[in-house]
């Protein structure tokens, strides 16, 4: 598997996440929209910025996540891909997005849960085809750089064979 921090998301393509993470808060209501990596990096949010430490809650629920992940392990599951924690103010669903991102949306007990589950798989589903054009284009961009490498020390190599 691909190292995560190997990727590098572009304006663009942040621009998109972004666009589809707003959407996402604004059609359910959330608090915020979270977009991680699985190692609870956070990669964008949206949201009321500033009132809680998104930091801190990706690191969180990236645990959570893992955690779950041992849980259906010894249940014989392959895995859980979508987590629901309740509490009596705020609730947070949790998504798992091809095997290296999550979304994590939280919401308030005004916000219907049902919605937010549809929305989200909905939202999962642009933001898995966003994620990997980002990965394609790394790959690309990590080939051009070692073409450019082995240009290099092949033009090197051929320079010192016909040094006089």
């Amino acid at each position: 598997m691909e190292q995560l921090t190997n990727l590098v998301v572009s304006e663009g393509e942040l621009t998109n996440i972004a666009r589809v993470l707003g959407r996402l808060a604004l059609d359910t209501g959330a608090s915020y929209t979270i977009l991680l990596d699985k190692s609870g990096q956070l990669i964008a949010s949206q949201g009321q910025q500033g009132q809680r430490d998104l930091t801190a809650l990706g690191a969180l629920m990236a645990g959570a996540f893992s955690s779950s992940r041992q849980v259906a392990e010894i249940l014989g599951e392959s895995d859980f891909r979508t987590i629901l924690q309740q509490g009596v103010q705020e609730s947070i669903l949790s998504n798992l997005i091809g095997d290296q991102w999550l979304l994590v949306v939280v919401f308030d007990k005004q916000t219907h849960v049902g919605l937010v589950k549809v929305l989200a798989r909905k939202s999962c589903e642009e933001l898995e085809r966003v994620l990997d054009r980002v990965r394609h284009g790394a790959s690309q961009a990590r080939q051009q750089v070692v073409n450019v490498q082995f240009r290099s020390d092949a033009a090197s190599a051929i320079d010192s064979l016909f040094q006089d």
